[in-house]
């Protein structure tokens, strides 16, 4: 109607700054330069004081358990945090300000209730995870699960708890949680097509989680990569080779590729290769290699070490040596090696089993009609004939 008016609601202007922080601001900083130059020690106290304390974790774990060290070292930092940005506060004379939006914040029933039912369901949700690792922790007891599988439960068990604890204290508040849910399926959108390599890693990280193809130090073969495993991470997976050289391989590249696991069956069959004379009787040359095998102690008994005939070289018949080692390693691989090549030369030795090595024989004949080569004196005389050639077609 004409004779109503509409109030305006005016902004609150910011309170005066008090006596105290004016005073405690001109006794830091008076002037402009030394604004900044107080500004830049917080932030360097603040990030060099957070450094010492996370550094100081594992000689608080020593004295503390690992939750009483963690929460000490979270509520030093937050108090370093709090400590610098009251610096900045007061150097900056932004009390007012602070002030100002502190009184925006006006408590009421309504807004106590709310905070407690999200510190509850925050506690709740905290509680489960705690609940959650420590069933985690069992499994990796009882051999079911390895550490790294541990830890990447472990938090894929506190990022579905928590979501669903967070998009339920928004509701709380009046924020709707599919506005949230869609800005964020967007965003994953515009990552997932930026970053479609990552993401495969991850997704295959999460394959090799549930698959298991191998385990932390193993010994396997990916690709042309032979070595242990040293380590296992979501994007990817470690080996140290033979040579002692780390090498990184994305866990997308190893899910398309062939694995080789010589750990896993706890076993390992190694071959050798040694030939005979052809003179040689081949089957009393395989029992002889098969006995020098059989005495050698660090082979397994089961399955037996047995002799084949590979093929027919050209300057001998080559054998196949064929013998079982258990839990192997590379170094257990290449002892035996040794012994059974060594066993195997002595037994030949003691037999009169020769072991050939390649010869070539050279035949002469006679020379045909055709182009003769001489050898000709390439120094030439002091008055520049022409060299002299030896040979009878000159005289």
């Amino acid at each position: 109607m004409a004779g109503q008016s509409t109030a305006t609601p005016t902004p609150r202007t910011p309170p005066e700054p008090s006596a105290f922080a004016l005073n405690l601001a001109d006794m830091l900083a008076p002037t402009r330069p030394m604004q900044y130059l107080v500004s830049a020690l917080a932030l360097v106290g603040f990030l060099l004081g957070t450094y010492l304390v996370y550094r100081a974790g594992p000689l608080l774990k020593r004295r503390l358990t690992d939750d009483g060290a963690e929460g000490l070292q979270v509520a030093v930092a937050t108090l370093l945090s709090i400590c610098s940005a009251g610096v900045l506060v007061v150097v900056w004379r932004r009390t007012p300000a602070v002030r100002l939006a502190l009184d925006s914040i006006s408590p009421s029933p309504v807004a106590g209730v709310r905070l407690f039912i999200v510190l509850v369901a925050l506690s709740i949700t905290y509680t489960a995870t705690r609940v959650a690792k420590r069933f985690v922790r069992v499994g990796e007891s009882r051999n079911a699960i390895t550490s790294h599988q541990r830890e990447v439960l472990h938090h894929l068990v506190q990022i579905l708890l928590f979501i669903p604890a967070f998009l339920f204290s928004l509701t709380l508040y009046g924020i709707p949680a599919q506005n949230l849910l869609l800005s964020a399926s967007a965003l994953g959108v515009v990552l997932g097509l930026a970053a479609r390599q990552t993401l495969g890693a991850v997704l295959a990280g999460f394959v090799l989680l549930f698959a298991r193809p191998f385990k932390m130090g193993d010994w396997v073969e990916i690709d042309d990569n032979e070595g242990l495993v040293t380590d296992i991470s979501i994007v990817n997976t470690r080996l140290q080779t033979f040579d002692d050289e780390m090498v990184m391989i994305p866990n997308d590249q190893i899910t398309d590729s062939a694995i080789t696991n010589r750990s896993r069956n706890e076993r390992l069959r190694v071959q050798a290769d040694v030939g005979v004379d052809y003179d040689t009787d081949v089957p009393e040359a395989c029992r002889i290699a098969t006995e020098a095998m059989d005495g050698i102690e660090m082979l397994m008994d089961g399955p037996e070490p047995e002799v084949v005939v590979k093929e027919f070289g050209d300057s001998a018949v080559t054998l196949n040596l064929r013998f079982w080692i258990s839990d192997p390693t590379i170094q257990k691989k290449w002892a035996a090696q040794n012994a059974v090549m060594e066993a195997v030369k002595q037994a030949f030795e003691a037999h009169d089993v020769a072991i050939p090595f390649p010869q070539r024989v050279l035949l002469e004949r006679e020379q045909t009609d055709g182009l003769d080569v001489r050898a000709v004196d390439t120094d030439a005389s002091a008055d520049g004939d022409a060299p002299d050639e030896t040979g009878d077609a000159g005289e």
